[in-house]
């Protein structure tokens, strides 16, 4: 066992031995000629880590530790970097970007691992791009800085602001104008940095001398040129701290002093090195004590627009003579306009004709006075006299030069007419004068040629002619008639002496005498009918007047109304007339002449009357209480109408029962009917009947009351009334005293009456007999008969007449029964069935019995009486 574990042994340490002489045995053999022993530490290996990483990652890594054969020891190294922090573990925390080398050591070996740094995620950026040079270009540039500190340039995504406006993205170029800081503000996603740029001028370039040097004679001046760099903006001369002179009259000192000893305008120049500058001085005389001012070079002719120097010729008290440029404040002129450029002043004359300057040249003032002429021609324009055009106007068409300074001319030129009319137009040869009459348009085209600079010039011109004062106003409805809730659109047209029609006018108005211009402002000049009748409206503007007349009629029918508002009574078949009159909104009547009805037509019927307009027939037909409404237009209007029965044309008559007998009393009841079927009450004046059956005597309207007394199959009565006769004929039963007490029952029931009163008497008397003695009983009696008689006829309302009148008047007792024994009703309540009886002609039935049924009854007597109804529907009275 143990020579064949030491065969295994010796395989695995070939494996491993092979693979290491391959690739490292020879260098090693090569280079150190050292031989390794198996389990000392060969060498270690920094393994599994990146290339690159960002400086927020952390990473750990790993060390192998491998002996001369390559065999892996098992051990606890040593870790160090080169920048950041490695634990003892191997995580390594970077710090700065870069290239950080990571050692590993054990025993002395060492191992390492090259890795770079690159700056982590930004959280902030700062703008770097803050030194520029005036007028040259330079990269707007920021750094993004992550968590640790590290920097990297900023890219395509930043975007730029200077002094608050957007600028561009990425690294734009930006060149500054002046040495004025500026405002820069850069954004990358939510990261922001502003900063103040500063902007400083170039190198030294040259000295620049003031333009307007001046000293006076006999002076010491200090002179200071301006150094600046080659785009031109200055800086401190700090920068050429020694610096050369030179003068052409005069002299410097050291520190550039100059001193004038003559007039005039001297050239100087300052050197410092390879910078030079060169300038003139004038040198001036000192304080006036004679002046004259004069214009340089002594122009002969002043022309508008042109410019001229102006100087002073000054002597001073020391004899120095020069020109001097005075002060532009120290100059004044009537025309034209003064400048002042380099430190010299010049006039620009502008209106031609004669223009004076006055100058005061300390104490000594001085004047001058010239002629100006108008400059070349720059433009032709073609204009009209007047520039206004109005109809009865004469206008002139002139070609007119302008110059600079707009003066302008008359020229002789070439004027064509292209648009207008040549009937009103005249060639005057220099111009064309137009005679206007009507509104139009003109258009003409003109040419000139300008001798002196050898031009041609060309103008057109357009104008319209526009209508002349007011003279005539039109007015529209003129003898109209108006609806007075309408309007009507006067549409007032204005027009001058020659017809042409001018834009609107506001106007004065007035109706009748009374002003409406406010009213008829706000309408549009549409006028508002409202009271009827004839009407004058005037107008007036400027002075012209105008005047129409109208009518006003009636407007839309908002309302109606009749003469018969309370109610309109009619005959069937009698056309009555109703006046109707529409209302419009102002309360104006008119005759109504197109109403209509929905009314039933076979109730009545509404035409248009012959009387009249606004009239209008109703012919009733149907008699009846209704409501007879009204319509026109929109108007609706509802009057009460009654329809009475017309002229009768038949009379009918009929008993109130089919059986009757001697001694019964029945109702003869008779009414009229019109053409139309309506029945027509009879009145008993105009009436006559004649029974031979028994007496009629009249009770109400069409009723009378029927006595019979003769018997007979062949009874009737006839009426007469108002020309017309009825007849009705009908039975009568014979009965027991030929009905002088009523029927046959009637007559039997009233012997039994008369009976049960005799038997009654009897049995008062015995028992009278019975209780007192003697012959006194019968006084008591008859005394007691006496008193109970005389109580009953009070309470009856009869007087002591005897039993015989009594029992004939049996009737009238019942009829007189206290008012507590009628059935409940009261005398009062009587009276009123009565009178309603009297009304329809039927007797009226009391609260206990139906209408129509067997029961008590009321006629117009006020007698209240019993009637019995057979199934068969006959009537007959109970006594």
């Amino acid at each position: 066992m143990k020579a064949k574990d030491a065969l295994i042994v010796l395989l695995i340490a070939a494996t491993m031995i092979v693979p290491s002489l391959h690739l490292d045995a020879p260098s090693e053999l090569d280079q150190d000629h050292f031989i390794a022993h198996a389990g000392t530490t060969d060498r270690v290996v920094v393994d599994g880590a990146p290339s690159e990483m960002s400086a927020d990652e952390v990473i750990q890594f790993e060390a192998i530790i491998y002996d001369a054969v390559n065999t892996v020891i098992v051990g606890n190294v040593n870790w160090s970097v080169s920048n950041g922090t490695i634990s003892d573990e191997g995580w390594f925390y970077p710090w700065s970007s870069g290239t950080v080398e990571i050692i590993a050591e054990y025993e002395g070996v060492e191992g390492s691992f090259n890795i770079t740094v690159i700056p982590g995620v930004a959280t902030t950026i700062e703008v770097t791009s803050t030194q520029f040079y005036a007028k040259e270009s330079a990269p707007l540039t920021a750094d993004l800085i992550d968590g640790r500190g590290n920097r990297l340039a900023g890219g395509t995504g930043m975007v730029w602001d200077v002094d608050g406006m957007y600028f561009g993205q990425g690294t734009p170029m930006f060149t500054p104008d002046s040495t004025t800081p500026f405002e820069l503000k850069v954004r990358f996603n939510q990261l922001e940095d502003s900063a103040t740029a500063i902007v400083s001028a170039g190198a030294p370039f040259e000295f620049v001398f003031s333009e307007n040097l001046q000293v006076r004679a006999g002076t010491l001046t200090l002179i200071q040129p301006s150094l600046v760099d080659q785009n031109g903006y200055e800086m401190s001369l700090s920068y050429t701290p020694s610096i050369g002179w030179y003068a052409e009259n005069g002299s410097f000192n050291a520190q550039g002093e100059y001193s004038a000893t003559n007039t005039g305008r001297w050239a100087i120049s300052a050197t410092s090195g390879n910078i030079t500058g060169s300038g003139f001085i004038d040198v001036i005389p000192g304080d006036a004590v004679a002046s004259e001012l004069k214009f340089v070079d002594d122009p002969e002719l002043f022309v508008a627009g042109e410019r001229y120097e102006v100087v002073f010729d000054r002597r001073d008290e020391n004899g120095y003579i020069g020109f001097v440029s005075p002060d532009i404040a120290s100059i004044v002129t009537d025309s034209g306009g003064l400048s002042a450029d380099d430190g010299h002043v010049y006039w620009s004359p502008s209106e031609v004709g004669t223009a004076t300057l006055v100058g005061t040249d300390g104490t000594v003032s001085t004047q001058l006075v010239v002629e100006v002429v108008h400059g070349q021609a720059i433009e032709v324009v073609m204009t009209s006299e007047p520039t206004a055009a109005f109809a009865g106007d004469q206008v002139a068409i002139l070609l007119t030069a302008v110059d600079v300074k707009g003066n302008s001319w008359v020229v002789n030129g070439t004027i064509n007419m292209n648009m207008g009319n040549a009937s009103q137009i005249s060639d005057m040869g220099t111009y064309q004068l137009i005679q206007a009459t009507t509104t139009q348009s003109w258009y003409f085209e003109g040419n000139w040629f300008d001798n002196e600079t050898g031009s041609m010039f060309v103008a057109d011109y357009g104008f319209d002619v526009h209508p002349g004062p007011l003279a005539f106003i039109m007015l529209a409805g003129d003898g109209e008639q108006v609806p007075a809730d309408g309007e009507i659109d006067l549409s007032p047209e204005f027009y001058d002496a020659y017809g042409n029609q001018l834009p609107d006018i506001d106007l004065n108005w007035t109706i009748d005498d009374s002003d409406i211009t406010l009213e008829m402002m706000l309408n549009s000049n549409r006028w508002v009918a409202s009271t009827l009748g004839g009407h004058e409206i005037r107008v007036n503007a400027d002075g012209v007047f105008a005047t129409i007349r109208l009518t006003v009629t009636a407007g839309t029918a908002h309302g109606l109304v009749t003469d018969m508002d309370d109610g309109l009574l009619v005959r069937a078949g009698v056309p009555t007339d109703l006046f109707v009159q529409v209302v419009d909104v102002h309360g104006n009547l008119a005759e109504a002449t197109a109403v209509t009805t929905p009314f039933n037509s076979t109730l009545g019927e509404l035409d248009a009357s012959p009387t009249g307009l606004g009239f209008w027939q109703f012919t009733g037909k149907e008699s009846g209480v209704y409501e007879l409404i009204l319509q026109e237009e929109g108007a609706l209007h509802v009057i009460p109408l009654t329809v009475i029965a017309g002229e009768p044309i038949r009379i009918q008559a009929s008993l109130n029962q089919k059986s009757m007998a001697e001694g019964d009393v029945v109702l003869l009841e008779a009414f009229g009917i019109d053409e139309f079927g309506n029945i027509v009450t009879m009145e008993g004046e105009n009436t006559s009947i004649d029974c031979n059956a028994g007496e009629a005597n009249f009770v109400t309207d069409g009723t009378w009351e029927l006595r019979l007394t003769d018997g007979g199959t062949d009874r009737t009565c006839t009426l007469r009334w108002n020309g017309l006769l009825a007849q009705t004929f009908f039975d009568v039963d014979d009965v027991l005293l030929g009905g002088a007490v009523g029927s046959t029952n009637t007559a039997m029931s009233m012997a039994a009456l008369l009976l049960c009163l005799i038997l009654a008497v009897l049995v008062v008397l015995a028992r009278k007999a019975s209780s007192v003695e003697g012959a006194d009983w019968v006084d008591e009696a008859f005394d007691e008969d006496d008193y109970d008689d005389d109580d009953d006829g009070d309470d009856d309302g009869h007087n002591e007449e005897g039993d015989d009148e009594a029992l004939s008047e049996t009737p009238e007792i019942q009829d007189n029964t206290p008012s507590n024994k009628r059935h409940g009703l009261s005398p009062e309540e009587i009276a009123e069935l009565a009178i309603e009886a009297g009304k329809v002609g039927v007797m009226q039935a009391t609260p206990s019995t139906e209408q129509g049924q067997t029961g008590w009854y009321v006629d117009v007597s006020e007698e209240l009486q019993y009637w019995e109804v057979t199934p068969e529907g006959e009537w007959i009275r109970q006594e």
